[in-house]
């Protein structure tokens, strides 16, 4: 995976006050973001050690495997699947100067600077800044952000106290962001993408169709990625998929993605449903928006052991699984065969 030289840089990495200036100015944000948020991106979750401390190690060599073996175009740090709800605001700034650290450029990131509180949010976001982050992703508030005005009152504080980009984060799990609040916010000077994570295309096509020519959109969901680029025009997907379906050596899912936009359909289909046994493990693991009774982080994380990344520990309130539940999880992983090509490229269980 990662070299030593690699993760020893990005641990000793980017001081935030000493990181790299920004590489356009708040007016530019949106003409940035249409070069930037393109191609397949993933979402790491956030690595800890058995007695609960930040694995920088763990972070540091995931994502440089990320980049220098499944050739990702992308990063986001720190999002529901990085357990930012459970780190503390020093935790979630250091996993972004080890982002700085690792990627050296070579990838655009986005750093998850959801919070509750707008002060909070704003010293993420300026933190995020100075460290040489491309872009900063805010959820919208899940307490007291009821109506069109308080949504719109929370990112117009955000964004007047910050020059970085800034990507929107729709779900079903906060007040949502109809096509009339988003034409508002899409004019605020550095509102330049959303990702779109609720579960029925409707919504998606009604966003779209309001701003679509403004910011970058993508869908937080790798299974209609191929109808998205095909038919919908979408060029970007940000999710948590890519790592997990990919390997060293094989890369079904950038492989899709650019036979699509290349314009070769028949080749992206073929493809694409090779990927429907990986698709239905992930469906009875890991649900998606909107269902399931556990946020499956411990799965993703245990996923991720099997195919030779650092997982390790979940926080709570999220859960652990139980040995039963990963020796069952092992076995639909095996039946895929994506374990046995991890390990022909030499990646091998990193955790029990």
């Amino acid at each position: 995976m990662a070299t030593l030289e690699v993760i020893c840089y990005a641990l000793q990495g980017a001081n935030h006050e000493a990181g790299p200036s920004m590489k356009y100015r708040k007016h530019e944000a949106k003409e940035y973001a249409k070069t930037g948020l393109k191609g397949v991106w993933t979402a790491l979750p956030t690595n800890f050690t058995p007695d609960d401390r930040l694995d920088e190690a763990g972070n540091a060599a995931n994502l440089e495997h990320c980049i220098s073996k499944l050739e990702l175009e992308g990063h986001y740090c720190i999002g529901n699947v990085g357990e930012f709800w459970a780190m503390t605001n020093e935790e979630r700034m250091r996993v972004v100067e080890i982002n700085v650290g690792v990627a050296k450029g070579r990838i655009p990131l986005i750093a998850g600077c959801h919070h509750q509180n707008p002060y909070e949010a704003v010293k993420l976001a300026q933190h995020a800044q100075s460290a040489g982050m491309d872009f900063v992703i805010i959820l919208t508030p899940y307490v007291a952000a009821r109506g069109d005005d308080a949504v719109y009152d929370y990112y117009k504080f955000v964004c007047e106290r910050v020059d970085i980009g800034i990507v929107l984060f729709n779900t079903e799990a906060t007040y949502p962001v109809s096509p009339k609040l988003a034409k508002r916010l899409a004019a605020l000077p550095n509102i330049c993408g959303f990702k779109q994570g609720v579960s029925k295309p409707q919504p998606t096509t009604a966003l779209r169709d309001a701003i679509g020519k403004d910011v970058e959109v993508s869908v937080a969901d790798e299974a209609p990625f191929l109808y998205n680029i095909s038919v919908c025009g979408d060029r970007w997907l940000l999710n948590y998929c890519p790592h997990l379906y990919q390997v060293p050596g094989y890369l079904p899912v950038n492989d899709y993605a650019r036979a699509a936009l290349a314009g070769d359909l028949n080749k992206a289909t073929e493809i694409c449903r090779s990927l429907n046994s990986l698709r239905s493990v992930l469906a009875k693991w890991i649900p998606g928006y909107g269902g399931g009774g556990r946020m499956a982080i411990a799965e993703q994380k245990f996923w991720m052991e099997c195919i030779g990344m650092t997982g390790g520990p979940v926080r709570v309130p999220c859960a652990e699984m139980t040995r039963e539940a990963k020796e069952q999880m092992r076995a639909d992983l095996e039946a895929t065969g994506l374990p046995a090509r991890a390990r022909a490229a030499g990646l091998q269980k990193r955790a029990a």
